[in-house]
């Protein structure tokens, strides 16, 4: 008999809930998927607690996905939460919230297990190769890196370097001046050199990005380059452009939003 699980993943910028089920011998299959732009950790990091119209939206979109889950006869439900629930002074209040309002227990998760999960995932859904390979997530409060060969974890680092928590800390005006972006990427050329330091240089044979914002970004290369909209994402190689290129291909916007080609 199968076991349809939704697993909830409870992040800083999106809340995520696949519907799977799960055979005796751990095979499974997604059934849906459904993601929301809570933006549960707006202003969380600047601040260091979750303001109460992000606790509103979050509690509002675990409503709708638990109702949704339990309409298609998806009774075991597991919420998980990373990097601005677990840094939130006021964190166990909106877990306190969230339990009282929609009948959900979320377990707070490590950066590093967030990490090990993720290397999961990837190793689940690609071939990965008897040499290192370097994963990187980026996610909205942290960055997870992981090298990593198609049997083991080598090491894992946990940043915080989430796309939301740079805006929040670094870029105070839209569109930010340079000093804004200047000291942005000495913050981060700082945290990742220091994080790798004690590790013995390695070549990668491959870099894996996961998450919406890798997504994002290579899209939008490929749209810069092509002229064309990146028929795939998932498993879509792109050769990573000098920041300098990607910079230009961010300024490059009309007033649209969309990219100038």
């Amino acid at each position: 008999l199968m076991k349809r699980v939704a697993v909830i993943d409870i992040g800083t910028n999106s809340i995520h809930m696949v519907l799977a089920e799960i055979g005796k011998d751990f095979s499974y299959k997604i059934v849906d998927r459904i993601k929301e732009m809570a933006r549960l950790g707006d202003g969380t990091f600047a601040s260091h607690r979750l303001s109460h119209e992000a606790m509103e939206r979050g509690i509002t979109v675990l409503k709708r996905f638990a109702l949704l889950a339990n309409n298609k006869g998806f009774d075991t439900i597991l919420p998980v939460a990373t990097s601005a629930v677990r840094e939130a002074k006021n964190g166990g209040d909106f877990l306190r919230l969230v339990r009282k309002e929609v009948g959900l227990r979320i377990r707070v998760i490590t950066g590093e297990e967030e990490a090990r999960l993720i290397y999961l995932g990837v190793r689940h859904s690609m071939d990965l190769s008897d040499d290192p390979a370097m994963i990187v997530d980026i996610g909205g409060g942290s960055v997870e890196l992981m090298a990593c060969t198609r049997t083991r974890l080598k090491f894992v680092r946990s940043l915080k370097l989430g796309a939301i928590r740079l805006k929040d800390l670094y870029l105070k005006s839209d569109p930010p001046d340079k000093k804004m972006i200047q000291r942005m990427e000495q913050a981060v050329t700082r945290i990742v050199k220091k994080a790798l330091s004690k590790k013995k240089i390695e070549t990668y044979s491959q870099v894996v990005a996961t998450s919406g914002m890798a997504g994002n970004l290579a899209e939008m290369i490929y749209l810069a380059r092509t002229g064309r909209p990146l028929a795939q994402i998932d498993m879509a190689a792109i050769e990573l452009p000098e920041i300098k290129q990607v910079e230009q291909l961010l300024r490059a916007k009309d007033t649209q939003g969309r990219l100038k080609i």
